[in-house]
């Protein structure tokens, strides 16, 4: 059927969609039933943070609201978050869309305070370089001696002055700006979901991120709370027994 057997090769890996476009770090097998089909991480998992195995087992309480004589907060836990969908909902709370006296003209959103900003989550290939070739051997051998042969796929121009500079706008990836500084990646994704107009400097005022877990706001709750050890025998409100012992 086939003159050799390289064609034959060469045409199972053309065939088989999980050898193209993947790094050699996490290269998966398709699951067609998944939302995202290639998921990866900044960092291998013993670069990224983890918990101390001494420290008291806590929960994430996901979002909360705080009101005092501010006006409303709101702490969002980015942990497992989408980027985009959280910047999105992050955005409407600024603006306050959520609210009955919303008026696109004037400054009456919330403040929004977002924590663990490290370990938001990409879809695809945003945190992995990816070579130009789906051999796995050629692609690792590319990446050691040939990286400028390699690209990432989210990167971040940060114009220094005007846009007529000769050197051109400062063009960080998304790897790289993780590296510097987590919760930037968090914040320019709210200001691109944000009207370009005066009003967008002052929303962005109202918006606290943090790559921690715990986020420095004096008097306001945190999102991540210890664990509740729950007694193992809870008394039953009502019991015939107590009844009859009542009574006699």
């Amino acid at each position: 059927m086939f003159r050799s057997l390289g064609r034959f090769v060469r045409k199972t890996r053309r065939r088989d969609a999980s050898r193209t476009w993947q790094s050699f770090r996490d290269a998966k097998v398709i699951n067609p039933f998944s939302e995202y089909q290639w998921t990866s991480q900044p960092y291998p998992s013993y670069n990224m943070p983890r918990v101390a195995r001494d420290v008291r087992p806590h929960r994430t309480l996901k979002a909360i609201s705080h009101c005092d004589e501010k006006g409303w907060w709101h702490i969002l836990d980015a942990q497992g978050r989408d980027v985009g969908k959280l910047a999105a909902f992050a955005s409407r709370l600024l603006q306050g869309k959520h609210r009955c006296d919303y008026a696109p003209d004037r400054v009456k959103g919330d403040s929004v305070i977002i924590v663990n900003a490290i370990h938001v989550f990409f879809p695809g290939h945003t945190w992995v370089r990816h070579c130009l070739s789906s051999n796995f051997f050629l692609t690792l051998l590319l990446c050691l001696f040939q990286p400028h042969l390699c690209k990432d796929t989210k990167i971040y121009r940060f114009w220094r002055n005007r846009r007529t500079d000769p050197r051109g706008a400062k063009v960080l990836t998304a790897t790289r700006l993780m590296m510097l500084n987590p919760s930037i990646i968090i914040s320019q994704a709210v200001k691109g979901m944000l009207p370009n107009n005066l009003l967008r400097n002052n929303f962005l005022r109202r918006l606290y991120c943090y790559p921690g877990a715990i986020h420095p706001h004096w008097g306001m709750p945190q999102v991540i709370v210890p664990v509740e050890k729950r007694p193992e025998m809870i008394p039953d409100a009502f019991t015939f027994e107590a009844e009859v012992r009542q009574s006699e």
